[in-house]
């Protein structure tokens, strides 16, 4: 069995880097173990506050993000962490060489239905800032809490896959992850339909069409309301996630944040075989404006994905 920090050294001679993600597989570990106890403590709740995008805040959010700001803090490697959670960047060691952004808690509505929740974290050298394009980022990954703990990581070439066993340790159960190219899975919330563009609803249209339309494919909806949830079935099985720009996002420019979520993502999903894109361009390629950016998000099995671009192509 391969652990992490073997892995580690196999993929980068950088130990300032391994350093970073191992204190963020740390984290991981010591939130898996607050979400088990959390229907017990109480803490699945709201914490009656709102983050810097407007959003309730459940304690888990906040516990969540001060756990891994205090891994982060111990490591002398980190210069500044970006969080979902917070509205400003945090400074931590002057002159260190990585920045983390993070979601600490995706997806953390789910909590009081016991769906899969997760940690999303991307790693970028602190030389040019947190406003880079994901392509200088030098690692990415996300935790899944789920049944089992899992991580999912890249530094620059292949995607594995980990779990976290009973003793803590971080255990390699995915040499390397590939999304299969086709697929016949979709995962969008249908419920925003009345919003959708042109080329979403001609997507998604066309894929209900079924073995009757042009696909000539049946196609089955998936949807979890956690990214994180979402892109571990892609990543497993195939599949297309899409959250894009409609009428009612356009004025925030998308749904999702683009340092936090959609890159670190977009890393794994193309590190797979997968493609990432807005519909118009490369998510990868985006030049960051603000910290708490918003983006529209269309990732998973590239021949999906080149389907959703033709059909925003041609409207």
């Amino acid at each position: 069995m391969t652990t992490l920090a073997q892995w580690l050294a196999l993929e980068t001679p950088d130990t300032a880097l391994a350093s970073v993600i191992a204190s963020m597989a740390s984290a991981g570990a010591d939130i898996a173990a607050t979400l088990r106890m959390a229907p017990i403590t109480g803490d699945t709740g709201l914490a009656g506050a709102t983050n810097v995008q407007g959003e309730a805040q459940k304690a888990l959010d906040i516990i969540s993000n001060d756990i891994v700001l205090a891994h982060l803090r111990d490591n002398p490697k980190v210069s500044l962490l970006v969080s979902e959670e917070m509205d400003d960047a945090v400074e931590l060691s002057v002159d260190a060489p990585f920045i983390v952004a993070t979601d600490p808690l995706d997806g953390s509505s789910n909590l009081d239905v016991n769906v899969t929740v997760g940690t999303i974290f991307s790693v970028l050298p602190t030389l040019g800032g947190p406003l880079q394009k994901g392509t200088a980022q030098v690692a990415a990954g996300y935790i899944a809490y789920g049944h089992a703990t899992t991580m999912v990581l890249r530094i620059k070439g292949r995607t594995s896959g980990f779990a976290l066993d009973t003793s803590g340790e971080w255990i390699e159960i995915i040499a390397e992850a590939k999304i299969p190219e086709a697929t016949g899975e979709f995962a969008i919330n249908t419920a925003r339909e009345r919003f959708w563009d042109a080329a979403t609803a001609g997507y998604v249209r066309e894929s209900i069409a079924g073995e009757t339309g042009p696909a000539g494919k049946r196609y089955n909806m998936r949807w979890v309301g956690s990214m994180v949830a979402d892109m571990h079935r892609i990543l497993m099985r195939g599949g297309i996630f899409l959250y894009p720009l409609d009428s009612e996002t356009v004025s925030k420019g998308g749904r999702l944040r683009l340092l936090y979520e959609a890159n670190p993502m977009a890393w794994l999903a193309e590190g797979a075989g997968g493609r990432a894109s807005t519909g118009t361009q490369s998510l990868l390629s985006v030049q960051p404006t603000s910290i708490h950016q918003r983006i529209p998000v269309i990732l998973g099995s590239a021949e999906e994905v080149l389907r959703v671009e033709a059909w925003y192509a041609k409207s």
